[in-house]
């Protein structure tokens, strides 16, 4: 199948999941936050999807390159996905007035933003050294199914 130079990169569409997740956060951390609970739900659900997806599509060619460095790359972002979770499954159980919501969902922030900035440096990297333009939008594309897959999974 050939790409259009105007479809998205993988690259375009995780940075622009990574601002929107950043932006739900920044509501999620604010102290007037309509519905926190709800806002916790999408939030926790759609880095839930952006993870999995990450993980089966994104981090699988790094896998696969057969060089080493890359596979601990892989392997490194995997933990950091594994950190966020095990913060996302803190704060499920907890009340939104617990004195520790707060200090969670600032530990889970910055966990997912230490993870972005890694990622879109050195990761992008990596994967820009090995994936032309159109295999960079075909995996977009694979993202982006595999995403929608995670989330009938969920809704089912």
């Amino acid at each position: 199948m050939q790409e259009s130079a105007g479809d998205p990169t993988i690259y375009e569409v995780i940075r622009a999941e990574h601002a929107r997740i950043s932006q739900l956060l920044a509501e999620l951390r604010g102290e007037d936050a309509d519905e926190p609970e709800e806002l916790f739900a999408t939030v926790r659900d759609l880095l839930e999807r952006h993870a999995r997806a990450e993980e089966a599509v994104f981090y699988d060619v790094l896998l696969q390159s057969g060089d080493d460095e890359l596979r601990t790359l892989a392997r490194e972002a995997e933990a950091e996905h594994s950190e966020v979770r095990r913060l996302l499954a803190e704060l499920e159980p907890m009340p939104v007035d617990d004195a520790k919501w707060a200090a969670a969902v600032e530990s889970l922030a910055l966990a997912v933003q230490r993870h972005v900035e890694r990622e879109e440096s050195e990761i992008f990297t990596a994967m820009e050294a090995i994936l032309d333009d159109d295999q960079a939008r075909t995996l977009a594309e694979t993202f982006e199914a595999m995403e929608a897959r995670v989330e009938s999974e969920e809704a089912a």
